[in-house]
């Protein structure tokens, strides 16, 4: 197997690894490794956009409000603090970086209005094509300052001394200074999801096998409004749809959140959930986009889809199902991207820095990707720059391969017993299922195909979500137990399920605010 080295190495091609390596290209030998082409990731899907407070009657303190209330108060409140004040400046490095934000004719930003949020507050781009239009600024800017390889997996990263220095791919070792996992989300894991086709939960898996802690697994959004044609869905909703006045129906036209004080602009568990209710006692639920005026110049993505699909929005309600979109939770990080492994940072979906609590308030992705990638890119310049690698032997096999489920398997009991709504039953009924496969899926052999590779990070990342949704007792944002349907701050207030291959799962009791990882 062949070696080379290089600075620093990024797994990922979003908008976190992105901007990482565009801010350490002009200082560090780069790579990006990419399992699809560099163009695709959960991040170029991103329609809704960006939040940042900008508004005239908007502040940072206003934002963080929001960001609280929607995350359950479950939040490293120092990281959303960072994060909500830097937003305004992310838009204007954005902006000279030539993203062509939505503007009016004075040239003022245009404001969008998405759920939970009590102001408009929403950057975006030619309406809904903001994470694409965000992903080709940055890769025009990379492209020929870093190397990329795409169409290539890491099978797993490489340990010395309890430190990563570099990664195996299918085709050769690759050693670094640092390593980045930047690999998003596990939207795959279930039937319905909004997530590209790669969003499998390798980061997460890899991390795992290595010994990194991964903290808040079982706090899983599920986005509320995939647009659902036959049996199939074709992709999402933007919240901004809604924002601009779509309303929730049912078969009979009854609006679904009437009850509710914000309407359906409430939180998007609480929105997914009375969906899923519905669809469960047999009703259909559509989004209907009539009232709404201009809606293919604000809304173009959607509506070529709906074209596509032989559907008029502007005459016809849109059938809608809930589907996995993000998780709250990942691979523990402090402030500057370390994780509890020396060597070894996460940014983007995959990490944990504790802005998004048990849910995500919308449009904070993009925003949390971008921000911390600054914080990784300093560190790594700062700190990693000096560090001497040390080569490390070949691993070597292990385990003797055997037969593993389909995706379809997995993505079936996952969404039935992990997915919107749970309970001790169908968790302890999806652990035992799992546990007959997991000596094997913790073991990466040199023979494992991609589509094995894949399997096997499944499974561990289900294993990893179904542990602690067993252990949190309460619901909270993103994760809803049907036997505890009740916030329980007595019991789980400052209260993290950490999981990790030598420790196992650790109910752990800390003050997030403070939270620092020493390892460099």
């Amino acid at each position: 197997m062949a070696n080379k080295t290089v600075d620093a190495i990024i797994i990922g091609s979003g908008i976190a690894g992105l901007m990482t390596a565009h801010l350490l290209a002009d200082h560090m030998n780069v790579m990006i490794i990419t399992k699809s082409n560099v163009n695709t990731s959960n991040s170029s899907c991103a329609q809704g956009g960006m939040a940042a407070a900008l508004g005239p009657d908007d502040d940072w303190r206003k934002h963080l409000a929001d960001t609280l209330k929607a995350g359950g108060d479950h939040h490293n409140e120092t990281h959303v603090e960072m994060l909500v004040k830097r937003a305004p400046a992310i838009v204007s490095l954005l902006d000279q970086l030539g993203v062509p934000f939505d503007k009016d004719e004075n040239g003022a930003l245009v404001l969008g209005m998405e759920g939970a949020h009590q102001n408009r507050r929403i950057v975006h781009v030619n309406g809904d094509k903001t994470g694409q239009a965000f992903t080709e600024a940055l890769i025009n800017s990379v492209k020929e300052r870093v190397e990329i390889l795409d169409y290539t997996i890491v099978k797993k990263l490489v340990s010395k001394n309890g430190r990563v220095i570099g990664v195996h791919t299918e085709k050769e070792c690759i050693y670094s200074k640092a390593t980045v996992l930047a690999t998003g989300g596990l939207g795959r894991l279930y039937e319905h999801t909004s997530n590209v086709e790669e969003a499998t939960g390798d980061g997460f898996a890899l991390a795992y096998r290595a010994g990194a802690t991964l903290i808040d697994m079982e706090f899983i959004q599920f986005h509320p409004t995939l647009l659902r044609v036959g049996g199939e869905t074709m992709g999402l909703i933007s919240e901004a749809v809604r924002g601009e006045g779509a309303k929730l129906i049912d078969k009979n036209g009854k609006r679904l959140m009437e009850d509710f004080p914000l309407k359906e602009l409430e939180s998007r568990d609480v929105v997914s959930r009375e969906i899923h209710k519905a669809l469960q006692n047999g009703n259909e639920i559509y989004l209907d986009c009539r009232g709404i005026k201009g809606f293919k110049h604000s809304f173009p993505g959607l509506a070529e889809r709906c074209e596509k699909a032989l559907i008029d929005p502007t005459v016809t309600p849109l059938a809608v199902v809930p589907g996995a979109h993000f998780v709250s939770g990942g691979i523990e990080t402090d402030s500057s991207g370390r994780t509890s492994l020396k060597g070894l940072y996460a940014v983007g979906e995959v990490a944990c820095t504790g802005v998004h609590g048990a849910n995500r308030l919308a449009s904070n992705s993009l925003l949390e990707g971008l921000v911390f990638a600054e914080q990784v890119a300093s560190d790594i310049q700062s700190v990693q720059s000096k560090f001497q690698l040390v080569y490390s032997e070949e691993d070597s096999d292990i385990t003797v391969p055997r037969h593993l489920p389909s995706f379809s398997d997995i993505q079936i009991r996952m969404t039935k017993f992990v997915g919107i709504e749970r309970d001790l039953s169908g968790l302890l009924e999806m652990k035992s299922w799992l546990e007959q496969f997991l000596p094997y899926a913790n073991q990466i052999l040199s023979t494992d195909s991609r589509a094995t590779i894949e399997c096997k990070n499944m499974l561990i990342v289900s294993a990893l979500v179904t542990e602690a949704a067993i252990h949190r007792t309460e619901s909270r944002g993103g994760h809803y137990r049907l036997d505890f349907p009740k916030r329980n701050d007595h019991l789980w207030s400052s209260t993290y399920v950490a999981l990790s291959k030598e420790k196992g799962a650790q109910i752990t009791q800390k003050e997030k605010r403070h939270l620092v990882l020493e390892n460099i």
